[in-house]
């Protein structure tokens, strides 16, 4: 499965628009490898003026920047009329970014799409730093390479989530003599790493288990699909005697074994190529409390 670029219609000109002097064609929005589809890019949107450069644009990367462990490259576009943003409401915001890291994830691309978000805008006039005044979803595109997938695994966030993950795994029928249901900490990952092939992805790690007490090689290679958008299924998942096993033994009731994303994310589309992936789909972003002091 690939990626098409969207088809869009020709973009009009300011021209077009003369005899409505508040609006403009669309800007030129940052892309990345993959284009999102978006059926309102041709849309004309409300004419721009120093508002968005000189204060909205500063206090959008600032934060964005702020949101983030680092981040090589940010490029923003913010679309949206001096009114609506006197209101504080941003009508869309586009975002494109390579190599970044959030909350211990590494990414190599990421581009999101957000429109009709609520900001603090008065207080940004004020100087204050941004904030969102309500909950917000946003569309997006991530890429992420084999490299960033296992930089990643070792971030407490995903770390702990596979960990707990690979339990439920074992404990189904995968291996459940590794697991002991009274230990508080039933098994410890060693050397845990993933392989990404067209369609496939390895998981390799060596256990330690509580009943065990020695090292024990796990390898499992499965397809992933998406359920609902909250949730992966296992996909004719194989236990591989050697991690580099061409061939391995089917676990057929291990087959649509889940992964729960969360309640904040909508995934529309997950694809393993080799060296890596690609997602598109929707999360929710909600604000964080207001801190007193500032």
């Amino acid at each position: 499965m690939t990626h098409q670029p969207s088809q869009f219609s020709p973009q009009p000109s300011d021209s077009d628009y003369s005899e409505y002097p508040e609006y403009q064609s669309p800007v030129a929005e940052p892309q990345m490898g993959t284009v999102l589809p978006d059926p309102d890019r041709n849309l004309p949107v409300p004419r721009q003026s120093h508002i968005i450069s000189s204060i909205l644009s500063p206090a959008v990367r600032l934060w964005l920047r702020s949101q983030t462990e680092h981040v090589e490259t940010l490029d923003v576009l913010i679309e949206g009329g001096d009114r609506q943003l006197l209101a504080g409401l941003v009508p869309r915001v586009t975002i494109a970014a390579r190599n970044v890291v959030y909350q211990g994830l590494y990414l190599n691309q990421v581009r999101l799409v957000g429109r009709g978000i609520q900001v603090n805008f008065r207080q940004i006039l004020r100087g204050k730093p941004l904030r969102l005044a309500q909950a917000v979803t946003v569309q997006g595109d991530v890429a992420l390479t084999e490299d960033d997938l296992n930089d990643s695994l070792q971030s407490p966030l995903l770390a702990n989530a596979i960990s707990d993950f690979l339990v439920s795994l074992l404990r189904e029928g995968a291996a459940p003599e590794l697991v002991d249901p009274t230990a508080k900490k039933p098994i410890i990952l060693d050397n845990f790493q993933a392989r990404i092939d067209a369609g496939r992805i390895t998981l390799v790690a060596d256990i330690i288990s509580a009943t065990q007490g020695t090292a024990t090689p796990f390898a499992i290679r499965t397809g992933l699909r998406v359920y609902n958008g909250q949730e992966l299924r296992l996909d004719k998942p194989e236990w591989l005697p050697t991690p580099t096993a061409k061939r391995g033994f089917s676990l057929d009731d291990l087959d649509g074994f889940p992964l729960e994303l969360g309640t904040d994310v909508d995934i529309r589309e997950l694809v393993l190529h080799d060296g890596g992936l690609t997602c598109r789909g929707q999360i929710r972003i909600v604000p964080e409390e207001p801190d007193p002091d500032r």
